[in-house]
């Protein structure tokens, strides 16, 4: 495969774990955001201002709300991977106290949905077996049983993460396509840190992206990949 072509994507993870598999390869070109909305869209405004890629592939990891809160289509479990399709900003707003109002019914700006490339989204789906979700993306995760219950609600997410829709206004805002992949490393809600699968799920997440690359999946309107 051509390595300019391998290097018209930029892969970004948040966390260096998420990100060990995809440092292996120096033929791609990788950003480590760092964790939360603000560190991930800085960094990824600064990257596409630089250096311009051809599509930008999330890759990480995430929680998944699980059936007794699930408000989505999709149930996961952990050590499942998905497409993240489209991502609302899920805590953006004012806390009532009895109900929620978000930028939407403020008045302020909007939480979403923000849409991710359709068309290599769905060819990635269709290429790996993956389902199609939507991520829920917050600063505080749920890490109690109301509060992921409140969030899938609000949402109809089926995933939460930490960066997912901060990164597609950063790329829309540069008119940079994005596709992503996740895999489930944990439940939200009340749940034992033991349970968590971080390790195996960021592992999942790279693996998937690499062979999305590797098979010329995440070709785009105006590039395509050859093997």
């Amino acid at each position: 495969m051509d390595p300019h072509e391998r290097r018209s994507v930029l892969f970004t993870f948040a966390h260096p774990r998420e990100g060990t598999l995809l440092r292996q390869d120096l033929s791609l070109r990788v950003l480590e955001t760092g964790v939360g909305k603000a560190r991930s869209a800085v960094s990824v405004a600064a990257a596409l201002a630089a250096d311009r890629p051809r599509l930008v592939c999330i890759v990480g990891v995430c929680g998944a709300f699980p059936g007794r809160h699930a408000a989505g289509e999709v149930l996961l479990e952990i050590g499942d991977a998905c497409v993240v399709v489209e991502s609302v900003l899920g805590d953006e707003g004012v806390d009532l106290g009895d109900g929620f109002a978000d930028l939407d019914e403020l008045g302020l700006g909007t939480t979403g949905p923000f849409p991710a490339h359709a068309e290599v989204s769905e060819r990635v789906a269709e290429g790996l077996g993956l389902p199609r979700v939507r991520a829920a993306t917050v600063s505080t995760c749920s890490g109690r049983d109301d509060a992921s219950a409140r969030i899938a609600a609000r949402t109809r997410a089926d995933v939460e993460t930490m960066e997912s829709a901060a990164i597609a206004i950063a790329c829309e805002a540069a008119g940079v396509p994005h596709i992503e992949l996740r895999a489930v490393s944990n439940e939200t809600g009340d749940r034992h840190r033991s349970a968590w699968r971080l390790g195996e799920a960021a592992d999942l997440a790279q693996r998937l992206a690499l062979r999305a690359l590797d098979e010329g999946l995440l070709a785009t309107a105006s590039g395509a990949l050859h093997s």
